[in-house]
């Protein structure tokens, strides 16, 4: 049966809530602390020819805030997002960014079936 409108109304506090859900990623450097990405920052991610899965972690991961000046400048980056390779393995951006995306259910499976309209 499919979910009713008053279903979705009363769910509406608990989906703007899991949209904003933070996650922890474990990594070489140790834990960090990602936001999921946002429907237009995966529609931009997507839309870049190279470094696509370095700008989604460079904009989700939030902790340790890879937008910080004085961590770029300690590592020499010449531009902001140069901070990801510095940081992480190529494999491990890569890792990170299929994280953030699954987390949006992107991939995900879902259960379907096709409904016959009946002829009269």
């Amino acid at each position: 049966m499919a979910v009713s409108v008053n279903e979705l109304i009363a769910k509406r506090e608990e989906l703007a809530g899991r949209k904003k859900q933070k996650m922890t990623i474990q990594t070489s450097l140790g834990e960090v602390v990602a936001k999921k990405p946002t429907t237009f920052l995966l529609t931009e991610a997507m839309g870049l020819e190279e470094n696509n899965d370095a700008y989604l972690v460079y904009n989700c991961v939030i902790e340790p805030n890879l937008k910080d000046k004085s961590l770029q400048e300690a590592y020499d980056c010449h531009e902001p997002m140069d901070i990801v390779n510095k940081l992480f393995d190529i494999g491990e951006v890569r890792a990170i960014s299929s994280i953030l995306v699954e987390s949006v259910g992107v991939g995900k499976k879902l259960d379907h079936a096709i409904l016959e309209e009946v002829k009269k």
